[in-house]
């Protein structure tokens, strides 16, 4: 007959247990990046398969990337009757586990204004990250990543998810006035995904706080040294010693970014 296990939870009444509290906030994160392409009837001579990469953005904590392919994704094809668009889910070039993001992406083309000319639905994908190569990483012009294996899974997780039609080179050149204006295009592309993070429960030991020490005000009035708020802007002092910060402009919305993103001098001939 076996004896049986002495109980463990009850014993070791009166001396202190171990504890710890675990939560983790979930929460939308959105974001969106604006494709500028210059000079888009040069682009028409690219053969397929060939894209131009938009610099790398963040949503979510995750980093991401817009391709453009001026004449479709299919480097079999010389050219496409419509570009295509693809979000890519990329990461550091060090980075080693492999991680799934499930995601909403949108794309619209735009007018120089800023207004969304043309567009298609939302849709959500699931994006798969694997360990980037140096041709997926950091390359902003040049052939799509062929898959040494995997086939067609492998192709879909190196293209990312979007679309192989966007739009057809007819119907973008048909409205030439609104998408190509002064032959540039003009590529949106909102990003929706879920964040999780961390949050700390356990509660913080009862700290008394540091004395009071008295302030000399050396102010650069005086021959000092400019004091500065955490943003870097100098803080001024008043009459009443309050601290304010100096004026600045408060940072644009969301359609002037775009705007003034749109209207920045163009470079490159």
């Amino acid at each position: 007959m076996s004896s049986l296990p002495p109980p463990l939870l009850s014993a070791g009444a009166g001396q202190p247990s171990s504890r710890s509290a675990s939560c983790f906030v979930a929460k939308p994160a959105r974001g969106f990046l604006v494709l500028r392409i210059d000079g888009y009837s040069w682009t028409k001579a690219l053969p397929g398969g060939e894209r131009i990469t938009s610099d790398v953005f963040t949503v979510g904590g995750r980093q991401w990337c817009v391709d453009y392919y001026p004449n479709g994704a299919d480097a079999s094809a010389d050219e496409s009757d419509a570009i295509a668009l693809y979000l890519r889910l990329v990461g550091y070039q060090y980075q080693q586990q492999k991680e799934r993001v499930r995601a909403q992406y949108k794309f619209s083309l735009l007018d120089l204004a800023g207004n969304a000319a043309y567009e298609l639905p939302a849709e959500t994908g699931t994006f798969t990250l694997t360990r980037p190569t140096a041709l997926l990483l950091g390359q902003d012009y040049g052939f799509a990543v062929a898959p040494i294996s995997g086939g067609q899974a492998a192709a879909a997780e190196d293209i990312g998810r979007g679309y192989a039609a966007f739009i057809t080179r007819e119907e973008l050149e048909r409205r030439r006035d609104s998408l190509l204006k002064e032959d540039c295009l003009a590529v949106r592309c909102d990003v929706g995904v879920t964040e999780v993070a961390p949050l700390s429960v356990v509660p913080k030991p009862l700290m008394l706080p540091p004395p009071i020490m008295p302030r000399h005000d050396y102010g650069y009035h005086y021959g000092g040294y400019p004091e500065f708020n955490d943003d870097g802007a100098p803080s001024v002092w008043d009459g009443s010693r309050e601290r304010k910060r100096s004026h600045q402009e408060p940072p644009p919305d969301d359609k002037e970014y775009i705007r003034r993103c749109l209207a920045a001098k163009r470079r490159g001939d």
